[in-house]
């Protein structure tokens, strides 16, 4: 693709289509920064850009460029719906404090929008304040505290988007939960006590994830129009050629009847069992909750190369609630036993 800049000189990513310097440059460079005994092998930024071999599948490489030089690149995760994953983000020394990281981190976002997913993360080191200023600037929310920091930035979630129109004054906070490996994302208007909170479990990085990957397992609101509770439970480890139940709840907790209805979202390899709706309308009476055990089953049609680039040794499956203006989505991880010890092997 050709160069592009702003007239401030800051660069527009070029992103390559699958391949690009990324494939050929990135593990010296990994090497050089975070192994120890490895740093100071003199990894310079190449001059040009340097078309790689390695085919990267459902991973978009980002990278920008200055006057033809290479100046950061990243990698945007987009392998299973509905959350995407901003990965390895780095920029030249030289060219810091240019708008190369925000133009790499606008672009991965509009990006991740566009092809439909509902939410992006990353994790950064917990230290790491340029990193913090970065990601705060675009919209990234802290969350999970442990060997890092994970971020997040939820890209289409209508609940929390109603909830801050009709609350403008409402006061943000992040802070974790009562178990291991959850964190709550809530919402509070001052003025009148209505609250929205969105819960997250998972490790802050790969490297504290047990092989899972972060999901959205919560949301409550508490509101003079409507209070509701959505919960997702986590799913066992499947094999393929197994099923597994998919436990999901929503509480009506107003004085007022909802009416809407719930479908689940499969990545492909997975799907609903032929015995079990994947979805269905319902009117909820004050006081009263719907509760189903939607059973999941894992085919044999699951790309398991697709498993071996991601981040995590698990799947997202999701619930979408329709309930107007009060719409929202839940993902729970289905970690995958088999593909992950067959990974082990080999």
């Amino acid at each position: 693709m050709a160069d592009q800049t702003t007239r401030a000189g800051h660069p527009q990513p070029a992103v390559a289509e699958i391949r690009d310097v990324f494939a050929r440059h990135a593990e010296e460079l990994l090497r050089s920064r975070y192994w120890p005994g490895m740093a100071g092998r003199g990894f310079e930024w190449p001059a040009t850009g340097v078309t790689g071999v390695e085919d990267f599948r459902d991973k978009e490489v980002i990278v920008a460029r200055i006057d033809g030089v290479v100046v950061g690149r990243a990698i945007l995760e987009a392998v299973f719906y509905p959350l995407a994953e901003l990965e390895n983000l780095e920029v030249s020394p030289a060219y810091r404090g240019r708008g190369v990281g925000s133009a790499i981190v606008r672009h991965a976002v509009e990006t991740a929008a566009r092809a439909g997913f509902l939410a992006i993360h990353a994790q950064t080191f917990k230290n790491n304040a340029p990193a913090h200023r970065l990601y705060a600037r675009h919209g990234f929310l802290p969350t999970t505290q442990g060997e890092m920091l994970r971020v997040w930035q939820l890209l289409n979630l209508p609940a929390l988007d109603q909830f801050r129109y009709d609350h403008p004054m409402a006061l943000f906070e992040s802070v974790a939960g009562s178990e291991p490996r959850a964190h709550l994302l809530r919402w509070r208007d001052p003025l009148s006590g209505d609250e929205l909170e969105v819960t997250l479990t998972g490790g802050s990085c790969q490297f504290d994830s047990a092989g899972v990957g972060p999901a959205v397992s919560a949301l409550r609101l508490r509101s003079a129009q409507v209070r509701l509770a959505g919960t997702l439970d986590a799913i066992p480890p499947v094999r393929i050629g197994e099923t597994r139940a998919v436990r999901l709840s929503l509480a009506n907790e107003s004085d007022d009847v909802i009416v809407g209805g719930f479908c689940i979202g499969c990545n492909t390899g997975f799907r609903v069992a032929a015995d079990h709706p994947g979805g269905e309308q319902f009117s909820l009476l004050p006081g009263t909750s719907l509760e189903r055990n939607v059973t999941v089953e894992f085919t044999d049609s699951f790309p398991a190369d697709l498993l071996r680039i991601s981040s995590y040794q698990s799947v997202p499956v999701s619930v979408d609630y329709l309930l107007g203006d009060h719409t929202f989505w839940l993902a729970a991880q289905a970690p995958v036993e088999r593909l992950a010890k067959e990974s082990e092997e080999e």
